[in-house]
């Protein structure tokens, strides 16, 4: 399968938009060149005013790992454009709007800007026309105040009914924010490849990179247990999809559901590879837990969400770790994950052969996952 987009040419289409962030004026033709592409009509027009709209309302906000906030609304309709065949003004809009309503509240302006901004945004809207329901598409996307992310997703999923493009749309967004973790994670993972490391564990003498001495990067705010909290995510996001038979709608939808699979997977095999290279070295080790995550991975537990039975520990890993609500719980839950190295590494394993499954099976999910929340599977 040939992904939306690779690693690589994401890292350099993020480093050239954010390059044309810095600038003062801020280009905004060149990003959205870079970003949808041009084309010089009227829709150009409209969507740069789009792109300058959010960037004033943005202003100089950064993402949680450092970028300009608005570089992810850019980046996922530039990701929604690489999955499609035509250039769909409403669509790319939505996608670039898509975290207007949960971001860009009255309460971060003050009285002056917030009208300035919402007389701005009406007049967009009104250009883009009414018939496309953007801002009804926009307001779906919001995730409310203490709403469950499955509810959450659940109620994506019952609009796209009349809404279908929420689903890509969705899909793009989860997208960026799995590609977008590599950027916290330059080490020296990425000279290895996680399959051939495998191999070389379980088969071979010696490994190239065992032997050698590694200094620890720089611990960033997302660490593996965090990193693995996101893939979880995306576990539910695709098992809902193919539940409700959502993942195939058009070959947009398709593209960046099999995106997503792929980028998921090998997001994992870098929190495998970091965590081999640099907290579990030793060969013995490595390959104790390989086995254990092969066998697992060979019953129809991979498949279900289960419980505390203690035949595994993958057993009620999902529900045990990434389940709470709560935040803070959750938090405390990640912060013990990041403590166990071992369990984060078979986990990383387990999740590698669930988007394995999602890519090479039509009719693979995960049962127990519903909009309702987890519910273990007997």
């Amino acid at each position: 399968m040939k992904p939306v987009i690779e690693q690589q040419d994401f890292l350099v289409l993020s480093a050239s938009i954010n390059y044309q962030l810095s600038g003062d004026p801020v280009n905004w033709p060149a990003i959205l060149a870079l970003s949808v592409g041009s084309d010089d009509s009227a829709e150009d027009d409209l969507l740069v005013d789009l792109l300058a709209w959010l960037g004033d309302a943005y202003g100089g906000d950064k993402r949680r790992l450092g970028p300009f906030a608005v570089i992810h609304p850019i980046r996922s309709a530039a990701l929604y454009r690489r999955a499609s065949d035509a250039r769909i003004l409403h669509e790319l809009a939505v996608a670039m709007l898509h975290d207007k309503d949960e971001d860009l509240t009255r309460d971060r302006y003050s009285p002056e800007k917030w009208a300035r901004l919402e007389a701005s945004y009406r007049e967009l809207l009104d250009r883009i026309g009414p018939e496309w329901e953007v801002e009804r598409q926009v307001s779906v996307l919001a995730r409310r105040p203490n709403e469950r992310y499955y509810t959450y997703l659940g109620r994506i999923l019952d609009a796209s009914e009349s809404l279908p493009e929420l689903i890509a749309v969705k899909l793009a967004d989860r997208l960026d924010n799995t590609l977008d973790m590599t950027i916290d994670i330059q080490t020296a993972a990425s000279r290895y490849n996680c399959f051939e490391a495998i191999f070389d564990i379980m088969f071979a003498v010696a490994s190239p990179a065992g032997n050698q001495r590694l200094r620890h990067p720089v611990r960033g705010k997302m660490n593996g247990a965090k990193r693995l909290y996101q893939l979880f995510k995306n576990v539910v996001v695709l098992s809902l999809l193919r539940i409700r038979k959502k993942d195939a709608y058009d070959a947009t939808t398709m593209a960046l559901f099999e995106s997503l699979a792929l980028a998921s997977q090998r997001q994992a095999q870098s929190i495998l590879l970091h965590l081999f290279l640099y907290h579990i070295t030793d060969f013995a080790a490595q390959r104790r837990l390989l086995e254990e995550a092969r066998v697992y991975c060979q019953t129809e537990s991979i498949r279900r969400v289960t419980g505390l039975k203690h035949r595994s520990r993958l057993d009620g890993f999902l529900t045990s770790r990434f389940s709470p609500e709560d935040k803070v719980e959750l938090e405390r839950r990640l912060a013990d994950l990041y403590q166990d190295k071992e369990l984060m590494a078979v986990g990383a394993v387990a999740l590698m052969a669930i988007f394995a499954g999602f890519q090479y099976h039509p009719d693979f999910y995960i049962e127990g996952i519903s909009e309702a929340g987890l519910h273990e599977e007997r």
